[in-house]
C-alpha cells in the first residue's frame, strides 16, 4: 500500500512540476490555452501565476523528497514529507473546487493523485 501512496505522490509531484512550467515560463504562450484566458488577461496576471508556480513547485519537491527519504530508510521523515506536501496539494485543489465553479474540472484533476495519495499514505502509515 505505501508503495502505491508513494508512486501517486511521485504523480502529483510531476503534475505539480507541469503546472510550475506553465504558470512561471509559459504563461503568455501555452498556459493560454490549457486555462482558457486570453493574452491581455495572462500578461495581467504574469507576476501573480510566475509566484504561484514557485509554490506549485515547492509542494511537489516536499512531496517528492517523502518518497525520497521513505525509500532511503527514513520511513518517518518520507511519510511526514509525502503527506505535508500532499496534503496541502489537495487543500489548495479543495480551495479550487469550492470558491470556483467554473474551475472545478481543474479542481479534481488537480486534485486526484494527492487525494489518493493521502488515502494511502494515512492508511499505510496505521497498519
Amino acid at each position: 500500500m505505501i508503495t502505491a501512496a508513494l508512486i501517486f505522490t511521485l504523480l502529483a509531484a510531476a503534475l505539480h512540476a507541469f503546472i510550475f512550467y506553465l504558470e512561471s515560463f509559459a504563461w503568455t504562450t501555452r498556459a493560454l490555452s490549457v486555462f482558457g484566458m486570453s493574452r491581455e488577461s495572462a500578461e495581467q496576471t504574469k507576476e501573480m501565476a510566475y509566484n504561484q508556480g514557485f509554490y506549485n513547485l515547492f509542494l511537489g519537491i516536499i512531496a517528492a523528497l517523502g518518497a525520497v527519504f521513505y525509500w532511503a530508510g527514513s520511513t518517518q521523515v518520507g511519510l511526514a514529507l509525502a503527506l505535508a506536501g500532499t496534503g496541502s496539494m489537495l487543500a489548495a485543489a479543495a480551495v479550487l473546487f469550492i470558491t470556483s465553479p467554473d474551475k472545478r474540472s481543474a479542481a479534481i484533476k488537480q486534485g486526484t493523485f494527492p487525494l489518493l495519495a493521502v488515502i494511502l499514505l494515512s492508511l499505510g502509515a496505521f497498519l
